[in-house]
This record gives structure tokens, sequence and C-alpha cells, in this order.
């Protein structure tokens, strides 16, 4: 008989073979688990802002308007809306905190600047620009830019504030 196994006596070698597969097993579960947890830290963002000047998006055919948002300082902003480079309306934005700063920001830009209750009357931003001074920090001008993008103006730049 073959298998040679239990009780076979003689040359032959045992056909048995006995693999240990529980270390094999131990590091794969190990591997997934650190997968399964590291994959929590990975996230793709993606911010859509198109750029203002030198592209296709900046041609525009309708009649437009340019906003230029000016740091002041950390708690003053300026809002400057343009009509072919000649200021129309400028507005003062100032409060004591940053989130104050962002609320008052976007009630004047969706009440004064852009008119969204007045349907006869509503404005077409093209190009938005903001220009932050050395006090003011990265966290707000993004938030900043949040709010454009809150209020679908997507034609956004930033300049810097040489000389002031």
């Amino acid at each position: 008989m073959s298998g040679g196994g239990i009780g076979h006596s003689g040359p032959k070698k045992s056909l048995d073979f006995e693999l240990n597969l529980t270390s094999m097993i131990d590091l794969l579960s190990t591997c997934t688990c650190f997968l399964l947890i590291s994959a929590v830290w990975v996230q793709m963002g993606t911010v859509e802002i198109k750029q203002s000047h030198g592209t296709e998006a900046a041609a525009v055919t309708k009649e437009s308007f340019d906003l230029d948002l000016i740091f002041r300082n950390a708690n003053e902003l300026q809002v400057v809306l343009k009509k072919s480079g000649k200021q129309v309306r400028s507005i003062n934005v100032k409060s004591e905190s940053n989130e104050g700063m962002l609320k008052n920001l976007n009630e004047v830009i969706t009440a004064q600047v852009l008119n969204k209750n007045n349907k006869a009357k509503k404005v077409e931003i093209a190009v938005a620009t903001i220009t932050p001074k050395a006090g003011v920090n990265y966290g707000q001008l993004v938030s900043a830019l949040d709010v454009l993008r809150k209020n679908q103006i997507v034609n956004i730049g930033v300049l810097t504030a040489k000389g002031q």
C-alpha cells in the first residue's frame, strides 16, 4: 500500500507534508488592520478655482463687474466693486472676531454686491481678487476664498500687498 504513514517502515519517506501557516496568517491580519486604520487619514480633496487672468474663463461677453477684497488689517476688510476698471461701490466690513468678519462679508456680498434679493438688478462677477496685508493669517485668506466660492464666484486671484 502506498501513502506511507503510520506504521510503515522501510527506506521510503513519508508523503505527508505539514506546513505551519499560523505565522503567515498573523502577518496578513496585522497588515490588513494597519491598512484599514491608516486609510482614515488619507483624504483626497480639491478646490475648484479658475485662474482669474490669462485664461478663456476671464473672457465674459455679458456685462460683468470685478470684485476686489482688500484686507486693511486682521479685523477690517474693504469690498470694492468695479466696472471697466472704475470703482462703482466701496463697502467696509469690520468685526471683532474672524467668524463675525466672515458672516458680515457673506451678508455684504449676497445683499449689497450680488443683489440676490433683487432679480432685476442681479450682478455677475467676472473676476474677484483678494489682497491680504501682512497681519492677515493664511486661515483668514482661505476663509475669504470659501465665502466667495459659496457665492458662486470662481474666477479668483490673490494679489500681493506690495507697497501697502
